[in-house]
């Protein structure tokens, strides 16, 4: 496998981890714990949350379309 290949699937993971603990907080279900985790309030750790896909996504489109690596 290329490198390339390696990074993506690394962001890939962590966008699909992000994902699911968001889409719990979304869906009501008790989240408390990962206040405690991070010390941050759950509205910090939804923004900090979609902070984090959000560039992880950016990093993909731009792996993805250049053309130096293989």
């Amino acid at each position: 496998m290329t490198s390339k290949i390696i990074v993506l699937r690394i962001l890939d993971a962590l966008i699909i981890s992000f994902l699911g603990i968001l889409t719990v907080s979304v869906a009501g279900l008790p989240t408390g714990w990962i206040s405690r985790l991070f010390h941050m309030s759950a509205i910090e750790f939804r923004e900090f949350g979609f902070f984090v896909v959000f560039g992880a996504m950016l990093l993909m489109h731009a792996i993805a379309t250049s053309d130096s690596a293989p």
